[in-house]
């Protein structure tokens, strides 16, 4: 049943009610909720300037309501979680509140809506910033494939110019997440391209992770970015096959591509033997089960050791049939469990480090039943990232972050979601592209007073 009007009058525990009006007219972190505790109840009587309505379906029962309590303090919080630890005798007990707690100041709701605003703010002026970059960067990438095939020198001058501007992007941690979230929202129609750049990239992080120097990291990158040239020898029709290719035709590609990608990349005088090897062993496999050479672990270069476990996972995250493409969290844990024989185990743990359980860029349920795009990684506690929440209540232009980490802990994710599972309406809403050229920039002060300002009117 949709919202149906609700009187102040008629509030009451138990209600799953919609606020309307503007985000920072009330100060709950969603504009629908259930409301499930007395304190609340008693705050949303008390807003002006906004409208109410409530869903019968997802509302209690009337005399429902008694079921619910207050929010426990915090000793019977302590025996909750440890029944075995017994709380102080009645005579022993201080009725006198803990000063500590007596001392702290209560959280002020519209400051915390302000907070979560400007993190937005900064999410969205970091998107713009690298998007830029980023974008003449897959311009460039466009270029210098076609120069490296026709045999340009200037191919290699301008691909050293690009994995140093993807190596100052990627020193600057904020700049290197807003990175990931690009990567995980890519173009179909630039694909070749793109899964060049994302494993230049993510090879690139993981280089740096592992104490690469910058001479050393940039050769990597360097053979992260070509590692796949050869694929340009075939054609359209071919390449759109991958996907279904019978094991014979497979095998033959798989074989075939990185000899022609070296034959290219030796046409170009100084173009570094470490990313040649790359292009050329990409696809062996420390078992000897890869190809072409079928190569085993000492046999090949520390450089393809990285490259091949990257270009796995993004081949895992965007196989040319999309349904049998894996989310990011399924990706790494298939990389972890299931090719511990095949792909170099510490570049596997760096590349987990380095994107966390849930990548920037995942979208994700949460246990509020709100779902979310994973915008940042916490490295201090990987499963708490920091969540562009989509809230179908809320204006588009008022987006809430929450960095899980801060919020209790009864907030959580509870799974990962095919991008595929979503209605276009929420995909577009949570795509970084779309946040780069739909939302207007505005400066972190003009943030602050447009929500004083709102703040006021109500």
């Amino acid at each position: 049943m949709a919202f149906v009007p609700l009187h102040t009058t008629a509030l009451r525990l138990g209600l799953y009610i919609k606020i309307e009006g503007s985000w920072f007219s009330h100060p709950f972190p969603t504009n629908s909720f259930k409301i499930e505790l007395t304190k609340d109840l008693e705050t949303i009587r008390g807003l002006t300037k906004v409208k109410l309505y409530f869903d019968p379906d997802r509302s209690d029962p009337e005399m429902a309501h008694s079921n619910y309590a207050e929010e426990p303090n915090r000793k019977q919080v302590q025996n909750i979680e440890d029944p075995e630890k017994k709380s102080l005798d009645e005579s022993e007990s201080d009725p006198t509140p803990d000063s500590s707690e007596e001392d702290a100041a209560p959280e002020n709701p519209i400051q915390r809506k302000i907070a979560q605003h400007e993190a937005f703010q900064i999410y969205q002026e970091h998107l713009q910033a690298v998007g830029g970059q980023f974008q003449e960067v897959v311009q460039e990438a466009k270029q210098v494939m076609q120069d490296v095939i026709s045999g340009r020198p200037r191919g290699l001058r301008t691909a050293q110019k690009i994995v140093g501007e993807l190596y100052e992007i990627l020193d600057i941690t904020d700049n290197s997440r807003a990175l990931l979230n690009l990567i995980g929202s890519n173009e179909p129609n630039e694909e070749i391209f793109l899964h060049a750049l994302n494993v230049c990239s993510l090879s690139l992080m993981v280089g740096q992770d592992l104490g690469f120097s910058r001479e050393d990291a940039e050769k990597l990158a360097l053979g992260a970015l070509f590692h796949d040239v050869g694929e340009l020898k075939f054609s359209a029709e071919q390449l759109l096959r991958k996907g279904s290719m019978s094991a014979f035709e497979r095998k033959n590609f798989l074989s075939t591509h990185p000899k022609y990608g070296v034959e290219m990349a030796e046409k170009l005088p100084n173009f570094p033997y470490e990313a040649i090897d790359v292009i050329r062993q990409h696809h062996e496999r420390l078992n000897g089960s890869g190809f072409p050479a079928g190569k085993k672990d000492a046999q090949i270069s520390m450089f393809a050791k990285i490259v091949m476990v990257v270009d796995e996972y993004d081949e895992l995250c965007h196989h040319p049939d999309p349904a049998k493409s894996l989310i990011p969290s399924e990706a790494l844990s298939y990389l972890y469990v299931k090719c511990r024989h095949t792909l170099w185990h510490d570049a596997v743990v760096s590349l987990i480090s380095q994107l966390g359980v849930y990548p920037p860029g995942s979208l994700v349920n949460l246990s509020n039943q709100k779902i979310g795009i994973v915008t940042s990684v916490n490295l201090a506690n990987r499963l708490r990232p920091v969540i562009l929440v989509y809230d179908e209540s809320t204006s588009p232009n008022e987006p809430i972050i929450l960095n899980l980490s801060e919020e209790d802990e009864t907030l959580s994710i509870v799974s990962a979601i095919r991008p595929v599972d979503l209605s276009p309406r929420i995909r577009e809403c949570l795509n970084p592209r779309r946040i780069i050229s739909y939302f207007p920039s505005v400066s972190l002060a003009e943030s602050r007073v447009g929500a004083l300002n709102s703040m006021a009117e109500s």
